[in-house]
């Protein structure tokens, strides 16, 4: 049976993206899975930090530039059953990771000896985060309550409708479609919208990838939740996003804000492994439970036709 994809991301940056995607690592090693976590942020990878690992010269690099098989990048951590892949880390040398390039390291994973393969994704909708999180299993989109972070998961959510819809489309169409909606950016409007509506209705598309969007929907994580305000506010992005996007949400949970966490970082040891009762630990185990549940019934449903 093949890997299972998980693509973590985030509309903007430090909202907690990277911690989120080691801790889901850990607590799904916790459920015996063999984990397997590639730091896949292009413009300034730390995942290493959070395991207290060295940095060397064996990372991402060596597979898009050197064709270097990824099975020879992977590294162990002092965690049982977790693994990682070191990701950029010299940003003075940039590297492009094509939409192409993504696809094969996909079909790569998928081969390799794990349960599950994550992603931590850098944040903002660049083209190679687009792909993969379009390729994975399962979208998990990271937020926190601050106004800033909220309007960058819409904007998000937006690109992923509009990269998806690109790969169905000409050229000529797809123009059209990022003109209607620069116009409608532009112009004075008020009441309800609906982004589906109104992409039909202006740019003459038909498509049905919302569907296939509500049966696999992006799962909404909230971090640093101080308060029962942040813990709803995932309900309320879900239901921006049924009535401005036509697409179902899930709202996998919330992370409370604990000092725990930044204190963690400065030892450069995960705070699940030091402080595996707190909390975080049982808010971390139920997404993990929820989301490999998911995966089994959608492995039966596979082995099935």
């Amino acid at each position: 049976m093949s890997a299972q994809l998980w693509a973590i991301s985030a509309g903007k940056g430090g909202v907690g993206k990277t911690f989120v995607t080691s801790s889901l690592g850990i607590t799904l090693s916790k459920l015996s899975h063999r984990v397997l976590l590639i730091d896949f942020d292009l413009s300034g990878a730390n995942l290493h930090t959070n395991f207290g690992m060295k940095l060397n010269g064996k990372n991402l690099r060596n597979y898009f530039e050197e064709s270097v098989p990824l099975k020879e990048l992977i590294q162990g951590t002092n965690i049982p059953r977790v693994s990682y892949v070191q990701g950029f880390w010299d940003n003075w040398a940039p590297s492009e990771v094509t939409p192409e390039q993504v696809k094969t390291i996909v079909e790569e994973c998928k081969a390799l000896p794990y349960d599950y393969v994550l992603f931590d994704l850098g944040a903002g909708p660049l083209p190679a985060y687009m792909e993969l999180f379009h390729l994975a299993d399962e979208k998990i989109l990271i937020t926190d309550s601050e106004p800033t972070s909220v309007e960058k998961t819409y904007r998000f959510m937006e690109s992923v409708v509009c990269h998806s819809l690109r790969e169905n489309s000409t050229p000529d169409s797809f123009k059209q479609l990022q003109d209607s909606l620069r116009a409608y950016r532009k112009s004075s409007h008020g009441g309800y919208f609906s982004f589906r509506t109104y992409l039909k209705e202006a740019a003459n598309f038909n498509f049905d990838y919302f569907e296939q969007l509500n049966q696999h929907p992006v799962r909404l994580i909230v971090n640093s939740s101080r308060s029962r305000l942040d813990q709803d506010l995932g309900y309320s992005i879900k239901s921006v996003c049924k009535k401005y996007y036509d697409l179902n949400l899930d709202y996998s949970g919330s992370i409370d804000f604990d000092n725990a966490v930044w204190q963690s970082v400065k030892t450069r040891k995960p705070v699940l492994i030091e402080k595996p009762f707190t909390p975080l630990a049982g808010q971390f185990l139920s997404v993990c439970k929820q989301l490999t549940a998911t995966d089994s019934y959608a492995n039966l449903y596979r082995a099935a036709v």
